[in-house]
């Protein structure tokens, strides 16, 4: 008989490592309390692409298995340790949940448009990112129109070493050199909230300093916390979809001329007796594919003023919303939507984008 590899019943496994823990947080000396930089010259472009990223649940797999917990990291570590529990009984009830959720996310299908499973995410050895998550990135970076200004949103932003770090390996997998453009504002965030107000401070500064850009395109890389967009308000707005947090930005923008796309890197799903599994989910292939749709779209053109701007971006972003509607049929756990009317609506959000303008002007 083949014995298992785990410890003993008398020994205490390993502790689980978790991404840092984001409601306790420390600016390092001489930091303001904005840090807005921007590497260009003062020429804008007709057009400007504003890129803010996340890190944690999005260039890696972050597991919500409790409240007021920091996410657990899906990386080699931890899977190996959470596999090789044989006795549970000397666990205490949140350890043996904790193991048990790691093993269950990383045995999931990542989805619809992948074979593999999320353990095909996981960060190794020492490293806190994805190396598979951080060449999807790559992907991104390389879909935008000219160089996109790329704005870290994540907690990362307050760990220098972290951050260029992270520049390395970007650049790493981009074949070019890397640095991004600014970083929000270096305030402590403890929820979905806070991360939205902080990217929307940047946003209005963005559209400030850029008036001379006929049209800003604004992509969000974000699993926003773990959060389920289910209602929860910020800005005396009710957030219940990718559509709702796009009109935020719209508002927050306060220039005509800009369209916002929200890429929520969230994912939940059922796993007995009443528990769900709540993951940031990282940058699967679907999101990968809408967050590069909407940076290839067609422009706006510089004709539509602020009115039409904002109807014509929600245009867009409804039909965004209903394809992503659809997707969510096929997120782990659930049946397959049909491949057919998921390529409807995703073709529908593509009428929408490219005609946005004309609409908003009929």
């Amino acid at each position: 008989a083949v014995k298992s590899s785990g410890p003993p019943a008398t020994e205490r496994p390993p502790a689980l490592a978790r991404l840092g823990r984001r409601s306790a947080l420390h600016l390092p000396p001489g930091c303001g309390a904005s840090a807005f930089v921007v590497n260009r010259n003062s020429m804008a472009p007709r057009t400007e692409t504003v890129i803010y990223l996340d890190v944690d649940g999005v260039l890696n797999v972050g597991i919500g298995d409790g409240d007021g917990l920091a996410p657990l990291l899906l990386n080699e570590r931890n899977h190996r340790i959470a596999q090789g529990i044989v006795d549970k009984s000397s666990l205490k009830t949140e350890e043996r949940v904790a193991a048990e959720m790691v093993v269950s996310v990383a045995n999931t299908r990542i989805g619809l448009l992948e074979s593999g499973t999320f353990a095909d995410f996981a960060c190794r050895g020492t490293e806190a990112c994805s190396d598979v998550l951080l060449g999807r990135l790559a992907e991104i970076l390389r879909s935008a129109e000219g160089r996109p200004f790329v704005v870290l949103a994540s907690n990362w932003r307050m760990k220098r070493g972290k951050v260029r770090r992270l520049e390395e390996n970007i650049s790493n997998h981009l074949g070019s050199n890397f640095r991004f453009d600014g970083t929000t504002k270096l305030a402590a965030e403890s929820g979905a909230c806070d991360r939205l107000q902080c990217i929307g401070d940047h946003l209005k500064s963005f559209c400030s300093n850029f008036r001379q850009a006929d049209c800003v395109r604004v992509l969000v890389l974000d699993d926003l916390f773990v959060t389920p967009l289910s209602g929860w308000s910020c800005g005396g707005m009710q957030l219940r979809s990718e559509a709702d947090v796009e009109a935020y930005l719209l508002r927050r923008a306060g220039k005509p001329g800009v369209d916002a796309k929200l890429v929520h890197c969230y994912s939940e799903w059922p796993v007995g007796d009443g528990v769900y599994a709540k993951v940031g989910s990282g940058l699967t292939s679907e999101r990968v594919a809408a967050a590069q749709a909407f940076l290839r779209e067609a422009a706006c053109t510089p004709d539509c003023d602020a009115a039409s701007s904002t109807t014509a971006s929600t245009a867009a972003s409804t039909g965004r919303q209903w394809s992503a509607d659809f997707d969510r049929w096929a997120e782990p756990g659930t049946p397959s939507c049909n491949d057919g009317i998921r390529l409807m609506t995703s073709a529908i959000c593509r009428l929408f984008s490219c005609t946005e303008c004309a609409d908003a002007r009929a």
